[in-house]
């Protein structure tokens, strides 16, 4: 498993202790922000978001997984910081093939601001 891979899993502080991660391998927190009328929700976007763009990397026993909405909702501030953007950053560390629009991003970074659920 790549180092990186496992920092995003564990979170940064056990990265940098454990393997000595680069401080900056995931970007800034986006700032998304959840609307009031939001239609976004594990139904409506995530699944099929995380199956068409995570899962072929990120749905083994080994950490990060995102098997279950639980799993996604335990790692919600490092995936914002991965893949998400909004107004105070895009993130483009994930997917590895950076095969993702700027709107998806933006969906899913006010996906997760608004649970996710």
């Amino acid at each position: 498993m790549r180092a990186s891979s496992w920092c995003f899993g564990l979170g940064l502080s056990v990265c940098l202790a454990s393997v000595g991660c680069a401080q900056d391998s995931l970007g800034d927190p986006t700032g998304a922000t959840c609307p009031p009328n939001s239609t976004l929700t594990y139904e409506s976007f995530g699944k099929a978001f995380f199956q068409a763009n995570c899962l072929e990397c990120h749905a083994s026993k080994e950490s990060p997984h995102f098997n279950t909405l639980e799993d996604i909702q335990a790692a919600k501030d490092e995936i914002d910081r991965a893949a998400a953007s909004g107004p105070n950053a895009t993130n483009t560390y994930m997917p590895d093939d950076g095969d993702l629009s700027d709107d998806d991003r933006k969906k899913l970074g006010e996906w997760l601001a608004c649970g996710p659920k």
